[in-house]
């Protein structure tokens, strides 16, 4: 997308499961103490809109099924004993 696009924003009436609306919605809390503040609406939504967006592209590309398969191996992880250094390592052409 070029620069044009990017500077302009489209509003929109949406509806979302209260669920996912309250995840949304702490999600803008950002800082501690005295610090802590809300972030901009629109910029968490698109944020997470465009990690959304991301994966649904992933899916596209490598397929449903594998996909699926992906998806549940991601969701067994257990993301504090995992290297992601060692990953990259693994995976770096040599």
């Amino acid at each position: 997308m070029g620069d044009e696009s990017s500077n302009k924003r489209i509003s929109l009436n949406v509806r979302v499961d209260s669920d996912k609306h309250m995840l949304l919605e702490k999600m803008r809390i950002t800082g501690w103490g005295l610090a802590q503040t809300e972030r901009n609406r629109s910029d968490v939504y698109n944020e997470i809109l465009g990690y959304g967006l991301q994966t649904h592209i992933l899916k596209v590309e490598i397929g449903d099924r594998d996909f699926e398969r992906l998806w549940a191996l991601i969701n067994k992880i257990n993301w504090q004993k995992l290297s992601i250094e060692k990953i990259e390592k693994f995976l770096a052409p040599t």
